[in-house]
């Protein structure tokens, strides 16, 4: 999958990122609710933390395949 926009400034440092494409939807907060967070203006989500375990690592990817904008991104084999 190839993720659209650029890499968000607000998320934490880490190989999941979010990119500028994001809507605010929502579904990756229902994914990964302890990763994701909503932005204080409420029109997009960040990662703000990073997964620690293999059912969050899970949990993340699932949001970046469920993600309607393909704004999610890994750089983990980057």
């Amino acid at each position: 999958m190839t993720v659209k926009g650029e890499r968000k400034r607000t998320n934490t440092w880490g190989p999941f990122f979010v990119t500028d494409e994001c809507d605010g939807c929502g579904i990756c907060m229902e994914c990964a609710p302890d990763n994701f967070a909503e932005s204080w203006d409420g029109t997009y989500y960040a990662v703000v933390q990073q997964p620690e375990t293999k059912e969050e690592v899970r949990a993340m990817r699932q949001a970046m395949d469920a993600c309607p904008q393909d704004c999610i991104g890994d750089d983990w084999d980057a």
